[in-house]
């Protein structure tokens, strides 16, 4: 007898008795271990008496167990074969006692629980089981998901996999991601010989059957199978050996599931989707007698989302923004898409077109007659056009490879220079004056308005060429946080030149306001740094104080609370955008840095709001006009100059009389509000005088996007956010699953606003023992709409093909991803077979 298998027989004995068996059994059929028996009573001293059961003294023994005291254990060994029970004097002992034996298999089937219908499968599967760290990644699964096909265990301890419940399609899945053409797994199943029974649970499964089956080949048959059936389009006699539709819904389940999931990192999905493509894609012109409605409702292959964006395009091109795509229009299409598998590859473009198709379908509306026209049609509504021409400029700039939408990017600079800056601005221009200009909504008459009258502590935050669309985008992502209790916004007109040596000064409070050299004097006070305007500030009311917002990002509470402390009027000064964009080396930053900035207001005022400070205003000195083309020399304008005027590239300061077509001019008198017998000359347009400065970012004239800042009022609560996740509740009022399809019909409760957050949600169907029988499908309760029946949601979910038990029960799951909860919602079986009829 080897040692080894000696201590193993010595350990799993002490393990049982240990463990609280009593009375043990041991029929040693051939009496192997009859001449162990010294050491292994030895081995077993306190913790079990050592037994011999001979021929014909069942009955002494039995009376000598069933008087023995409660405290003793023992280990019966009997060196014969057991007897049947009904010849077992013992029998009834047995029954409620433990057995063991010594056969090396049979003692692996023990210590891993499994039944003893599965003797011969440990036995056959011998080289497999006699590892012992196989046999413990074996022995975490339950043993309920694969007794009836014990080779699932097998395959799934071969491939690692991390659920407790063996399912084929998460060991297909971990396959495929293992690579398709990598031969290292299918060995290993070879080399454990349960590789047939790979390749047949794939045939039961999905009806895949060739003589020479291959992981290229089974992964076509599946995806062509799914973008076809996806595509609602037949499938070609020419590819007939790819379908799968006799198994279509667990083709369905599968691919679908795989889609929303990877096994290991990376698009392990699309990279063998690409890859099936790059195999069969032309060779068989799978996309031969099909069209875009058809490619949008698949998210199957990366060409659709190609071929999509391409025709799109073509639609901007020819301004046919009416066009619809599977009865969508472009912004629908466009949420259909970003929910598909290749969102993360294609947001982008997405995105980008979807601000090209909003900038260009909103150009070419007729502007207002008056002033006050144009200023309400811009605060209210033409702002968009900048807000969609900065995200489509974001989008494109972010693209590594641009050749394919540089038609797209002409279109949209042209529209929005031309049709736009150039026409909204020449109009806005002809009308102005500042006599005509309402006295509140002067920028030089905010702290009068706004901040002298103010009762309680108000903080005033100031962001260098922070335009109004981005304080728009700004109040719009407040609108979302519901410790935010009040939102107004308002405007104001910005001085010429809008610029930051005219606009910080006349933020401050003031009765005289001069301009000398590039310095607004306040009362007879120099204000062109944070100090100079802090004593401004504190000579009107000694409770003030001026502080620059990157020196609060990092500021504990303790800090802020100390900066605070006392203080009636705070002024905030960030410089995020001009100090990017004014800069030739990083001017095509303006954007990003506009993005920074709503971002950073936004976090600041949540780290105030949590300091009791709740009552903010958000302004700006002056806006901007970027355009992400250089400027042509036809857009430039030259105009000599004294020694002492003032030039820039969007204004000239000068006695001097300037008598050109396409510039304007204002009364620096008008605008100051004093004797000042000078003019602020500027383009009508979008075009620059011929000046030293950046290319691309511009300010200083008078466009809407100059002159028209924001003033966004917001109150706060530091009371306990009270949101929550919006509501997915199923409305389906049939609750019986009638066949493999089912119809699912749900309603986000309520809109998305301040106390209801977007979530995503999961939703599939499970069965008693909490397996899923259908893919988990990804669904956004990110809806908007006050309208109930805007709100709803129909899908359709596809169970996995196999025989069901119609009195068992069955769930949809509605899964919260943000906290894993789960709502189950009971279904009845009654998907009909042939079992249940008699022929």
């Amino acid at each position: 007898m080897a040692d080894v298998k000696n201590n193993q027989v010595i350990d799993n004995l002490k393990r049982k008795f240990k463990n609280g068996s009593h009375i043990v059994f041991w029929y040693d059929d051939n009496a192997e271990f009859a001449d162990e028996l010294d050491n292994i009573t030895a081995e077993l001293k306190n913790l079990a008496n050592v037994v011999i059961l001979h021929r014909g003294e069942q009955l002494k023994l039995k009376l000598k167990l069933l008087s023995a005291p409660s405290d003793e254990s023992y280990l019966v060994y009997s060196p014969n074969k057991q007897p049947s029970l009904n010849d077992n004097h013992l029998r009834d002992i047995i029954l409620y006692s433990d057995t063991f034996t010594a056969d090396s298999q049979e003692m692996i089937r023990r210590d891993l629980g499994l039944p003893e219908n599965l003797k011969s499968f440990v036995k056959t599967h011998a080289k497999f089981f006699a590892n012992k760290e196989r046999r413990l990644k074996f022995s975490k699964y339950d043993i309920n998901s694969y007794e009836k096909n014990p080779e699932m265990g097998i395959l799934a301890t071969l491939v690692n996999s991390n659920l407790i419940n063996v399912n084929f399609f998460d060991i297909l899945q971990i396959v495929l991601s293992n690579g398709i053409h990598e031969k290292n797994t299918l060995d290993e199943f070879a080399k454990y010989n349960v590789l047939d029974n790979f390749w047949g649970y794939t045939n039961e499964m999905f009806d895949y059957n060739e003589s020479e089956p291959n992981l290229l080949n089974l992964s076509s048959a599946l995806f062509i199978t799914e973008a076809f059936h996806q595509m609602d389009v037949p499938i070609p006699d020419r590819i007939s050996d790819f379908d799968l539709s006799s198994k279509y819904a667990n083709v369905s389940t599968f691919v679908r599931s795989f889609s929303s999931s990877n096994v290991n990192n990376g698009d392990k999905f699309g990279d063998i989707a690409d890859e099936v493509w790059a195999q069969y894609g032309d060779k068989y012109a799978l996309l031969k007698n099909t069209n875009v409605d058809q490619w949008s409702k698949s998210g199957v292959f990366s060409i659709f989302d190609r071929k999509i964006l391409l025709w799109e395009q073509d639609r901007l091109l020819h301004e046919d923004f009416d066009s619809r795509t599977d009865g969508l229009t472009f912004p629908e299409l466009v949420k259909r898409r970003l929910e598909m598998h290749f969102v993360s590859e294609y947001r982008v473009l997405y995105q980008m077109l979807q601000n090209a198709w909003k900038l260009l379908s909103s150009i070419g509306r007729k502007t207002s007659n008056s002033t006050e026209g144009m200023i309400s049609d811009y605060v209210n509504e033409g702002y968009l056009i900048d807000t969609y021409y900065r995200h489509f400029v974001l989008s494109y700039q972010s693209l590594t490879k641009t050749d394919a939408f540089f038609k797209t990017r002409e279109a949209v600079e042209t529209a929005y220079t031309n049709e736009y800056l150039n026409t909204y601005n020449f109009s806005w221009t002809d009308k102005l004056n500042y006599h005509n200009l309402a006295s509140r909504d002067l920028q030089r008459n905010f702290y009068k308005n706004y901040i002298e009258t103010e009762q309680n502590r108000i903080v005033v935050i100031i962001s260098d060429a922070f335009r109004f669309e981005a304080a728009k985008e700004l109040e719009r992502e407040l609108s979302m946080d519901d410790q935010i209790t009040e939102r107004k916004m308002r405007y104001l007109i910005s001085g010429l030149p809008s610029v930051t040596y005219m606009g910080m000064p006349s933020l401050l409070p003031n009765d005289d306001l001069k301009l000398v050299g590039k310095n607004l004097l306040v009362d007879g006070k120099e204000a062109n740094n944070r100090e100079k305007r802090a004593q401004i500030l504190i000579s009107k009311n000694p409770n003030s104080a001026a502080y620059a917002l990157d020196d609060l990002k990092d500021a504990t509470s303790k800090e802020i609370k100390g900066l605070f402390a006392g203080k009636e009027v705070v002024y905030i000064y960030h410089n995020q955008i001009d100090a990017i964009a004014d800069n030739k080396k990083t001017e095509d930053d303006a954007f990003k840095a506009t993005a920074d900035a709503i971002k950073e207001i936004k976090d600041l005022i949540g780290r105030l709001r949590t300091n009791s400070i709740n009552h903010f205003y958000v302004t700006a000195d002056h806006g901007y006009i970027y355009r992400n083309e250089n400027l042509k020399d036809s857009d430039k304008i030259s105009e000599e100059v004294d020694q002492n005027d003032l030039k820039s590239q969007r204004y000239i300061v000068t006695e001097n009389q300037i008598a050109e077509p396409g510039i304007g001019k204002q009364k620096l008198a008008d605008i100051l509000n004093n004797d000042d017998n000078r003019f602020v000359y500027y383009p009508q347009s979008a075009s620059v005088f011929k000046s030293a400065g950046s290319v691309n970012y511009v300010h200083g004239g008078a466009s809407l996007q100059e002159m028209i800042v924001p003033l966004l009022e917001i109150k706060t609560t530091s009371k306990r956010s009270q949101a929550v996740d919006a509501e997915l509740q199923l409305i389906s009022t049939n609750r019986n699953i009638t066949s493999l399809e089912v119809p699912i019909r749900l309603l986000q409760a309520k809109p998305i606003g301040s106390t209801y957050r977007p979530t995503v949600y999961n939703v599939y169907f499970q069965d008693v023992k909490g397996e899923l029988i259908s893919a988990k499908t990804a669904v956004n309760a990110n809806l908007t709409s006050a309208k109930v029946e805007d709100r709803m949601i129909d899908l359709n979910l596809n169970l996995i093909d196999k025989q069901y038990d119609n009195s068992d029960k069955y769930y949809f799951v509605v899964e919260n991803t943000n906290t894993g909860d789960v709502v189950k919602n009971e279904y009845n079986m009654d998907i009909a077979t042939f079992r249940d009829f008699d022929f």
